[in-house]
């Protein structure tokens, strides 16, 4: 039976907290508890919308006090829903939306309330960016503790790989820093194992100069989908540091199918034109987006694509290769897609992210060259059922050609967390719980159970 807040719980929130709380009774708490994807409907106990580190540590203690579950929420863009919780206290972030860049170093400061957008504008007002995700609506925190794979990762690394420094609040309401001077081992843990081990407050990131890209679509129809998927394949292998390449079968605007590449390249003109050409030669092109654009919107491109209030039902898995059967398989599930909104698309991993030492960080996925992901999306509830099965009925006959591992940020509600880490690396990933959070008191999260003491 979950516990209610009884009036002298209200009366403490409302004397020590600086930012707003929300119980079920409270006007705008249906509001506040929505998250991206439209198949979660949770209700948390209590919603603190946090001022300040002050009132992170307040929700902390109070949730831990009363033998409460804590769950974080940053953008609310995860697709498990894991920002929200039933019974759960949530400590929104929000409101905490500081950003200090300092040029110089070219490291920035962020609070873990912002989404990619809000970061890029801020740095981009010195030319500068960090690695993040391909959708600017994603909150910075969420994409960078599961790994952060974007545009800038072939050259740059991954987010987690440009993670400096972290503040957190940890479950026993104390508030650490972590770095490679500083709390070594939460420091490896936070770069790849989620939201484990507290309420990460702020992020030091690495910047690095870029100011304009060339980027955009280049669509073509179903019927080549084949020949985009074998051309995406081959062109990715052989791409330099520069170039990124994401590429899949989805919906046009017109309700039909489509195959397309959606690509970036940091270099010139004169490169990105020759790194690009073996794509246009295959011609039937029905559209040619690509173009020098400033960064910021790069990071929109996709933006409209990706809504808030569709019903999301993910599944992925790396693969060894993009091979022709596996190809096949796409297009195959693809035709017997139960909506016309799903998608297959496929990320290109290599460049700078499989080059990071493999120890390095908890996040391990690097030496497979590409991601794929099956997308079930749909306005209808009454479609849940059978969207959730073909995504996962596709999944299986990829998983043969896969490592058999999945991105932990790409996890839908049910999975199982153990696929997105190796055995001994999940071994470490509990003992660090056990050592910041061994009572889970953080579990609403892709979650990883503290180690026995």
């Amino acid at each position: 039976m979950t516990p209610a807040l009884d009036t002298a719980d209200r009366k403490y929130l409302e004397s020590v907290l600086r930012g707003r709380f929300y119980l079920g009774d409270s006007e705008g708490y249906d509001d506040v508890r929505t998250v991206w994807n439209a198949m979660i409907d949770r209700r948390p106990l209590a919603i603190v919308a946090a001022a300040g580190v002050s009132d992170i540590v307040t929700a902390v203690n109070f949730a831990r006090e009363r033998s409460l579950p804590v769950a974080i929420r940053c953008g609310g863009h995860n697709v498990a829903g894991n920002a929200v919780g039933d019974g759960a206290v949530v400590i929104d972030l929000a409101r905490m939306k500081s950003v200090r860049v300092d040029p110089i170093r070219r490291v920035a400061r962020a609070d873990s309330g912002l989404l990619w957008r809000e970061y890029d504008h801020e740095t981009q007002a010195f030319g500068l960016a960090s690695p993040g995700g391909a959708i600017s609506t994603t909150g910075i925190a969420g994409l960078t503790l599961g790994g952060g794979f974007g545009y800038l990762s072939r050259r740059h690394g991954m987010a987690c790989d440009n993670l400096l420094s972290a503040d957190v609040v940890t479950a026993a309401g104390e508030l650490v820093t972590a770095s490679p001077d500083s709390h070594t081992d939460l420091y490896w843990a936070l770069r790849g194992g989620g939201g484990n081990f507290g309420a990460v407050t702020s992020l030091e990131y690495q910047l690095h100069p870029v100011q304009t890209v060339v980027s955009g679509l280049i669509a073509f129809p179903f019927d080549s989908a084949k020949a985009v998927l074998q051309r995406f394949r081959d062109v990715s292998l052989d791409a330099g540091d520069d170039f990124t390449l994401l590429a899949g079968v989805m919906p046009a605007p017109d309700g039909t199918r489509i195959s397309g590449i959606v690509l970036s390249h940091l270099g010139s003109d004169d490169e990105a034109r020759r790194a690009i050409q073996p794509i246009r030669e295959l011609g039937n092109i029905l559209v040619d987006t690509v173009t020098r654009i400033p960064y910021c919107v790069m990071q929109r491109q996709l933006d409209a694509s990706y809504p808030k209030g569709i019903r999301n039902y993910w599944k992925s898995a790396f693969l060894k290769q993009l091979s022709d059967d596996t190809i096949d398989l796409v297009i195959d599930g693809m035709q017997a897609s139960p909506s016309p909104m799903n998608q297959v698309a496929l990320e290109s991993y290599g460049g700078a992210v499989s080059r990071i030492p493999k120890g390095a960080t908890a996040f391990d996925l690097r030496d497979a060259p590409f991601n794929m992901m099956i997308l079930a999306l749909s306005r209808e509830a009454a479609q849940d059922g059978a969207q959730i099965a073909w995504a996962r009925a596709l999944w299986q006959k990829i998983l043969p050609h896969s490592t058999g591992q999945a991105y932990v940020n790409y996890l839908s509600a049910g999975d199982d967390v153990h696929t997105a880490y190796e055995d001994a690396r999940y071994q470490r990933l509990a003992a660090v719980k056990a050592v910041y959070d061994p009572g889970n008191l953080f579990r609403f999260n892709q979650n990883i159970a503290p180690a026995a003491r």
